[in-house]
Parts: structure tokens; sequence; C-alpha cells
């Protein structure tokens, strides 16, 4: 929620000053995000600075950093909403919430194996590791630092987790607490926009977010091609109408994966391959003046707490492209993980990457599936309210005709990456490969093996997904390292 560059290395005299939307020192300079939904308070004495920037809420996510003339301090708060980004260097600690802000001068082939793997292999994991060497992402309630002892990440104690699922008390109302827990969430925060995508966690969250409102309020989705995508608006119309929402609906097949070509953005390696779509949908929200919006990341999760560790990798699984040492990196993807937080794993990795996205167009997201409460509540319900997401359904059938609430609503960005791999991104993979892949040279993939994939995917009648890593990873290691 702030970007900054300071210098370690100062002499205690240094004195800071607001400067505009900054706070700037001979030390460096410190711009926190600028949004109504946030607030930034700062405490400057001579060469110390405290500044922290926060939700305007009871129990607000943060951020905060600290300066003391010979320490710099970055820690993060219990959601982990918007991500933050640190790379130290030249006795200098930057961050932001763009990974591409801290790729200026960044070396050619210092990149972190294991991240890297982690990323060919889709075995992602909550960490301080980024796929570039040397820069780090903050995670929930963590701390990381640069003093005379050097770099320090510390990580927080693991959040003790319900051992076990338990019958409700008698005269409990679980569908009425899923409600009162919601609704705390949405009623303090100034939502003005939704993300509809269809299903049932976006349309409850939707139906929470008007309640607690009471007026109309504009939506966004993107609408999948196809069969798939008939049914997704169909669902939709229904929502929209149940709810009385002001509706914006964005084909995600005119936003494919890689249609710009080289001149696409850089595709954070923590984002996902439909980024351009999601970006669309951010630029039409921004557009029609929403500033914050709500989002139905965590639904998931809270409706069945999956093992958040996943088996590391066998040979027969891992794509045949990948190389021998990338094989042996893909032994150590379990190293340094962040612990258990107060949220499930996968919904803290969702909410960071779709976050900025969001924040370039000046909108703030909101998850209320994201509370460490509801998280709680729901990791304890008996398993027959979790199967299905019953206990969800329950509570949008209030909102919305039955037949919509109940009816299974399965959603998959596979047809536009289809469609993206097909018409634009085989064709830049195999650019790539024409001229040397940078992964074939620092040793993660192994070419003839990729050709050959590329050959049967450009043959057959589908691509094989991970292609889209691969390209995705390769066209962001290029992009930072100024070689597209």
């Amino acid at each position: 929620m702030f970007s900054f560059d300071i210098s370690t290395v100062t002499d205690g005299s240094v004195t800071w000053s607001r400067d505009g939307d900054a706070w700037v020192g001979p030390a460096g300079w410190v711009r926190p995000f600028e949004h109504p939904a946030l607030q930034a308070t700062a405490v400057a004495d001579g060469a110390s600075l405290c500044l922290t920037v926060a939700e305007r809420c009871e129990k607000p996510d943060f951020v905060r950093l600290h300066v003391d003339g010979s320490t710099v301090a970055v820690e993060a708060g219990p959601l982990g909403r918007a991500p933050v980004y640190v790379r130290y260097r030249s006795n200098r600690l930057a961050g932001g919430w763009r990974l591409s802000d801290l790729m200026e001068g960044l070396s050619v082939g210092a990149v972190n194996g294991r991240e890297l793997t982690r990323q060919l292999t889709r075995r992602h994991r909550y960490t301080a590791d980024t796929v570039f060497d040397g820069v780090l992402r903050l995670t929930e309630r963590a701390r990381i630092s640069v003093g005379a002892s050097g770099l320090r990440v510390q990580y927080p104690e693991p959040v003790e987790r319900p051992i076990t699922r338990r019958a409700l008390k008698p005269g409990i109302d679980p569908v009425a607490v899923l409600g009162e827990l919601l609704g705390r969430h949405v009623e303090e925060r100034p939502v003005d926009g939704v993300e509809l995508s269809g299903g049932a966690d976006s349309a409850l969250v939707a139906a929470e977010v008007v309640r607690a409102s009471g007026r109309r309020m504009q939506s966004f989705g993107l609408v999948m091609p196809g069969e798939q995508g008939l049914a997704q608006a169909n669902r939709r119309a229904g929502i929209v109408e149940g709810l009385k929402l002001a509706d914006n609906s964005i084909l995600a097949a005119a936003y494919p994966p890689f249609g710009a070509g080289r001149r696409c953005g850089l595709h954070d390696p923590a984002s996902s391959y439909y980024c351009e779509a999601f970006d669309a949908l951010a630029a039409v929200a921004g557009t029609l003046g929403v500033r914050v919006m709500a989002t139905g990341f965590g639904g998931d999760e809270l409706m069945a707490c999956p093992a958040e560790a996943q088996p590391t990798p066998t040979e027969e699984v891992l794509p045949a492209w990948l190389s021998v040492k990338a094989r042996t990196e893909a032994r150590e993807l379990d190293d340094d993980l962040a612990p258990s937080a107060h949220l499930c794993t996968p919904t803290l990795m969702a909410v960071a990457s779709h976050a900025p996205g969001l924040l370039a167009a000046g909108i703030w997201p909101v998850a209320p599936f994201a509370d460490p409460a509801l998280t709680r509540f729901c990791q304890q319900l008996p398993e027959d309210l979790v199967v299905g997401k019953r206990l969800l359904r329950h509570r949008l059938a209030q909102y919305i005709p039955k037949r919509i609430a109940h009816k299974p609503s399965p959603e998959t960005f596979r047809p536009v990456m289809q469609i993206g791999m097909r018409r634009f991104g085989l064709r830049l993979l195999g650019d790539y490969l024409k001229r040397g892949m940078l992964l074939a040279d620092l040793g993660f993939v192994e070419p003839s093996e990729l050709q050959a994939a590329v050959h049967a995917a450009s043959a057959g009648s589908t691509v094989d997904s991970r292609l889209a890593d691969v390209l995705r990873l390769e066209h962001g290691l290029r992009q930072a390292w100024g070689q597209l």
C-alpha cells in the first residue's frame, strides 16, 4: 500500500518531511497509495519515520514502514490484501506493490530456482520467494528489515488451526452467523462495485454488499466463450435481476492471454495467465467511477479448506520439457514457506495476485470471504454444511431464486487460455525458441522437448495449458532484462 526507496546508510542526522503525497529526506522517499478507503499515519522525529497505511475500518489490513537511521523495516497485517515486494541492493531498500517497479538494473540470470520451478510445475507456495533473486514478497504478518547485520526476513508464529470439525451448539443458526460475519466485513468498508462471475461465491458477496449499502450496486464480470459462457451469462442474468444490479459484462475472449504479443506488459509470475482480461475489467470499473470493489475470492477455501501443502511432484507428473536441474529443484519446493495464517493459503495468494490490476485502476480490493473470524468459523463447521457449499448456497437463496442459488456453476478459464495460446501464444513461444529460450539458458527447460510440445499443440485439438506457464515466465524474464 505504498512504494519507497530508502538508503540504509546515513549519518544519523537526516530529517523527514512531507512533500505533496510523499515523505522525503536525504535517506530517500516513501509514497503511500492515495485512496479514500485508506488512511496514512506518519510519525516523524529527526532520522526516524514510522508510516502506517491502513484501511479505514475497525479491524483493518495494514502495512507499516519504520526507519530509524540505521534500520529500515517493513511489516504487514494479517490479510495480505495488497502485495508488497522489496529489493535490497547498494545499501538501499526499495519496495512497492508492483513487481515491475523493482526491475531496473536487475542482473540477467538472477533468478530464484526454487520459485521458478514452483511456477513451472504449478506447485505454488506462500513464501517470501519470487522468481527474481534479490526480490522478496512481504507475506502476511511478516517483517523484512535491513540493518547492520544485513537483510532479514522474519516470519510470524503460525496460527493455531481448529483440529476437527464440530457439531453446532443447540440454537445456533449457521446461515445467520455466516450472514452476520460477512455483513460485518462489508458494512464498514465503502464498497461501490462488485465482481460478479456468475458463481455462488461472488453472488453472495454481491448480495451482502447490496444489503449493507441499501443502494443499487454496479457489477462487473468476465464472460467466458462457448457453451460455458452461455450458461454463465444465464446465471449472471438471474443474479443481476434478483439483486437489481447495474451490470457490466466483459467478453474475456476479446482480451486473450498474450493477445498483444511482445507488447504485453510484464506477466507478473505471481499472477495468472488471464491477467489481460482482468485488467480490462478493472479499467472499465475505474472509468465508471468505482473506487472500492468486492470480490468472491476465498469462498472455495471456506467451504472446503483443503490441505494446503501439495505433495512434491514425482517424475511422472512433471512436464517432459523440464530439465534435470528443475527436477532437482522440485524436491525442495516446500522449503522456507510462510507459516499457517489466519486465512487459507490459496486465498492469500489469490487476493494478492489479483490486487495489482485493481490498484493500477485506482480501485481498492475488498474480499469479504478473506476474513479471519469467518475462516475460523467455517473450519469448524460440520462437514455436511460445507460439502457442495451447502451453507453458502442456503444464505444466497435468501436473496435470489433457489434454482439459481443451488445450481452448480463450474467455471474455468481454460477456454480463454486455449484461444490466447492458439491465436497468439504458440507463435510467440515458437519465436522465443528460435531466438534461444532464456529458460533453457538458465537450465530449467529442455528446448528440444519444449519444441516438440509446441508442435504437438499446434497440430492437436487442444493446447497443453502448462505451455502458458512457460511462456508467461519466459516473457516476464525477457521484459525484466530488456530482451524482448
